[in-house]
């Protein structure tokens, strides 16, 4: 049985945005299958620097050439996992490649990454992505939240649980981690550290914790408060470099919830960071309406706060000795994901009850 994976060529970011997709591709390489990547990275540049309608139009049929000749190289009844979304395509273009798939007869796993419509707006999804999904013999999918709204939006193929990206890296948590570091917060990612709510957080008078913000300097932030300051931008493999006892996971409009499209996007989402700080070994705070709130409290990952605004109290009065169980379960999680432990078991069932079904 072939089996392949399929990404498409994209730009290298300083930063996770495309850490994840490529861990995804190597991991599944890890496991047998091959890499099948579609190249439209020349058409997608050179549309964004001539933005006329005619050249927009003509890189477009571009794209549809590389598209059609894509769909036929790949062999009947080949085990698909496909990467969605497949940004350059959009959905119109993606939606006719999942059906072309499908009258290959190909067994079409869809890893989602994002619900790009639910992300951008906070509303439901769009009749093309459900038509996507609906497409696909299988969904991989982050969280129970996530399978529920999927269903809730008609979209009725089977799922198979995440929880948590793998993160790959060949680095160790940093070995100075200790103690003294329990009232350092690090918050990665460049998005998040230019939202409201982060505009929002510089004004609570946090006392005994210090926050560590990581990504592309804040553009809004004028005067920094005692407790707050710019580390800077790191390698997204370099885990090292994060050393604090906590990560923050939250997003959106508000510190008191969960508030606006990407606040809401956290009730149903795994974000890429919390597999960050795990994998740098570091336990996480969430929000408790965050879908991952249960897993992480659970699994002893880290905590779940109701509000921004009690971050420091959360922070200052945990229990230590907790705090030493909780690094060891961070530990041995940060294991499996630097590992590829997690999408590695998954594809090993998909393939086995695939060949099971073939016999």
């Amino acid at each position: 049985m072939e089996k392949i994976v399929i990404d498409y060529v994209y730009k290298n970011y300083f930063s996770a945005r495309s850490k994840a997709r490529e861990d995804v591709n190597i991991i599944a390489k890890n496991h047998g299958f091959t890499p099948f990547l579609i190249n439209t990275r020349t058409t997608t540049e050179q549309a964004q620097s001539n933005p006329s309608a005619i050249k927009r139009l003509f890189y477009n049929i571009r794209k549809l050439f590389i598209f059609i000749r894509s769909v036929a190289t790949i062999k009947r009844g080949t085990l698909v996992l496909l990467q969605y979304p497949l940004s350059p395509f959009g959905d119109m273009f993606t939606s006719i490649f999942c059906s072309c798939l499908k009258r290959k007869k190909c067994h079409l796993v869809l890893l989602v990454h994002d619900i790009t419509h639910v992300r951008a707006t906070g509303e439901k999804f769009d009749s093309t992505e459900v038509k996507i999904f609906n497409t696909a013999s299988e969904l991989i999918l982050h969280t129970p939240q996530m399978q529920k709204l999927m269903k809730e939006n008609g979209v009725d193929r089977p799922s198979r649980l995440l929880w948590l990206f793998d993160y790959l890296t060949d680095e160790t948590p940093s070995q100075d981690r200790n103690p003294d570091n329990a009232d350092l917060v690090a918050y990665a990612g460049s998005r998040g550290i230019n939202s409201m709510f982060m505009r929002k957080l510089t004004e609570v008078p946090y006392k005994g914790i210090e926050l560590h913000l990581y990504g592309r300097e804040p553009l809004d932030i004028e005067v920094y408060p005692d407790w707050l300051k710019y580390i800077g931008r790191f390698d997204p493999d370099n885990v090292t470099k994060l050393t604090e006892g906590w990560g923050l996971t939250w997003d959106g409009d508000g510190i008191d919830a969960l508030r606006g499209p990407l606040g809401n996007y956290v009730k149903y989402n795994s974000p890429h960071k919390v597999s960050l700080y795990i994998a740098a070994g570091i336990p996480v705070i969430v929000s408790k309406e965050s879908a991952l709130a249960d897993f992480v409290e659970e699994n002893k990952l880290g905590i779940a706060i109701p509000s921004l605004l009690e971050l420091d109290k959360s922070v200052v009065e945990f229990d230590k000795e907790e705090l030493q169980t909780i690094r060891k379960h961070v530990d041995e999680m940060s294991v499996v994901l630097r590992t590829g432990g997690r999408l590695g078991a998954l594809l090993d069932s998909i393939v086995e009850e695939k060949g099971r079904a073939t016999c």
